[in-house]
């Protein structure tokens, strides 16, 4: 099957998610889409399947015009979607929920026995899953391929796949993408949506670049393709990180992996952080960037492995090693950690709660009121103590948190995604105080490094794939 897009516009309201876009994917060959958050991909996905569709231009199908009002209509035409976070029946299991939804018909039946071809095909794809587990006991890796078997069960034309190593170990991905370019040998059209660049260039036969709603660049040749530095540091100057600990040392990870069930893997993370430095790590939500936030806050690493190592500056001769899986927000602040995370709304606060409240959480004192007082006004905002935080812009929010988890003088700073809702001047202003708490000997750490000025930070690593890479640290001296 080839399918051929003409000038498909999607118009969301305000938004433009999708620009006059022409692309053509061919049958037999694995095509990569790539482009950053809100590039347009999952909409293309979605038009192309049949769950939305476009307000203006042309779907061609080996040269025919068609168009699609549901998913059941792409389906009969023979393309087929999996999603990233597959819709399922929790209750269900994994069997149940693979026949139900590759069934063509309108009586829903289920089979005593296993069918045949559902086991040569899970023997084939998913050796690991097990059918008769209910769906809400599976990793994200198994919920994966329940969707996967469906889809395949149904003996698409064209496959789409939205992130589908996302979830997966570097074996599985490995093992699915050998069995792609096999499904594509025998004549399929697969499209891979991904952040993967090695990914893409390693397995794909064409790659395909939305930028903004906009068709970008399209690759014939994957090796042609250099995806785009995430800031202007100088990444020759990136080397192989020298592991070994020393006294300037304040958090490490080590080989640490985290495999939740709902988040995209992390996997074999390596990071240092040192004090009187500003270390970044820069990726998007779906390459991990979510899982390493939580996990490196301690929110959650239930399903992790691999060491931790803390040293507070308070005491700088004990060093505090735990497996992976200890590490818990408490732990962190019992060895003088502050941690600001993405979710400044509801995760480092509450609507609900009144100011006073919210700034109180460390207080020491009787004096709830003069503390938070002191604290507003270190973080030059308007409010009163009495009011609620829902009365808080974003940026007045971020600046009282990060004054609440300061007032403890930690030796470690954990900031999530910190510039994101700023506008310019408030940008300046936090990039002005980070770099003051660089200065301070303070170990500064930024998960999720979008807008922040990358040249400042003495390390940098990037996170695609799930796992980490050293792309940029400064020599000693501060020499680049």
């Amino acid at each position: 099957m080839d399918i051929r897009l003409e000038e498909i516009s999607k118009i969301y309201h305000a938004k433009t998610a999708l620009d006059k876009v022409s692309l053509s994917f061919g049958a037999g060959k694995i095509h990569g889409l790539l482009g950053e958050n809100g590039a347009g991909k999952s909409t293309l996905a979605k038009i192309i399947s049949g769950a939305d569709t476009p307000s203006s231009g042309k779907i061609f199908i080996d040269g025919a015009e068609i168009s699609f009002s549901k998913p059941a209509d792409a389906l009969k035409k023979g393309i087929a979607i999996v999603n990233q976070r597959p819709l399922l029946a929790s209750t269900l299991t994994a069997e149940e929920n693979i026949i139900l939804s590759s069934s063509k018909k309108k009586s829903f039946f289920i089979p005593p026995k296993t069918p045949e071809e559902l086991l040569a095909l899970k023997k084939k794809w998913s050796p690991s899953l097990s059918l008769k587990t209910p769906v809400k006991d599976l990793g994200g890796n198994n919920r994966f391929y329940a969707s996967l078997l469906s889809a395949l069960l149904r003996h698409p034309d064209f496959l789409i796949l939205d992130e589908p190593s996302a979830f997966l170990d570097m074996n599985e991905r490995k093992s699915l993408y050998e069995s792609l370019r096999q499904l594509a040998k025998n004549g399929t059209g697969i499209l891979v949506i991904t952040h993967s660049s090695s990914e893409a260039k390693s397995w794909c036969d064409t790659i395909t670049v939305l930028k903004k709603g906009k068709l970008d660049a399209v690759y014939e040749n994957p090796k042609d393709y250099t995806p785009e530095i995430i800031s202007s540091v100088a990444y020759q100057n990136a080397g192989t990180e020298n592991a070994r600990e020393d006294s300037s040392t304040c958090l490490s990870l080590e080989n640490v992996s985290c495999r939740p069930k709902d988040k995209p893997a992390l996997l074999e993370a390596s990071i240092k952080v040192d004090f009187s430095q500003i270390t970044a790590v820069a990726g998007m939500k779906e390459a991990a960037l979510g899982t390493l936030e939580d996990f490196v806050t301690g929110i959650d690493t239930a399903y992790s492995k691999g060491t931790v190592r803390f040293c507070d500056k308070k005491t700088p001769s004990k060093k505090n090693t735990i497996p992976a899986k200890k590490l818990t927000p408490a732990f962190l602040r019992k060895h003088n950690a502050a941690i600001v995370p993405s979710d400044k709304t509801f995760r480092a606060s509450n609507p609900n709660l009144t100011v006073k409240e919210m700034l109180g959480t460390y207080s020491a004192t009787k004096n709830e009121t003069g503390d938070a007082l002191k604290m507003i006004s270190e973080a030059q905002v308007n409010i009163s103590p009495e009011e609620k935080c829902s009365a808080l812009s974003g940026g007045m929010l971020q600046r009282l948190i990060l004054a609440r988890e300061l007032s403890q003088n930690p030796s470690l700073i954990i900031l999530c995604n910190p510039m994101h809702g700023l506008d310019i001047e408030a940008q300046s202003k936090l990039v002005k105080k980070i770099q003051s708490l660089e200065s301070e000997g303070k170990a500064v750490l930024i998960v999720g490094a979008a807008d922040f000025p990358l040249t400042l930070c003495s390390r940098v690593y990037s996170i695609e794939g799930g796992k980490t890479k050293l792309t940029f640290e400064k020599k000693s001296g501060g020499n680049q």
